[in-house]
């Protein structure tokens, strides 16, 4: 019969251990950074929404995306037409 596994006891903890501020989950934009802009287009006068980081000023979300009010400026565009089946 093995032996039973002995584990070695744990080492106390220091001071300085016990009162460290909790290391950062994440270096991203916290809810206080964010901020929401809500702009009318000139062209088509639909209201687009965004969610910009007050640090740096980049967009982070905006709907809808510019793609699609790139895809609103065509001249052949309909309204649902997303996808175009022709080769």
């Amino acid at each position: 019969m093995a032996p039973a596994a002995q584990t070695a006891p744990a080492a106390p903890k220091t001071q300085a251990a016990e009162h460290e501020p909790p290391a950062p989950v994440d270096v991203g934009p916290q809810p206080g950074d964010l901020r929401l802009v809500i702009e009318q287009d000139n062209d088509s006068g639909e209201y687009v929404y965004k969610t910009v980081d007050r640090r740096t000023g980049e967009t982070l979300q905006q709907f809808p995306r510019e793609q699609i009010l790139k895809l609103r400026e065509a001249t052949n565009y309909a309204s649902g037409d997303v996808y175009d089946g022709q080769a």
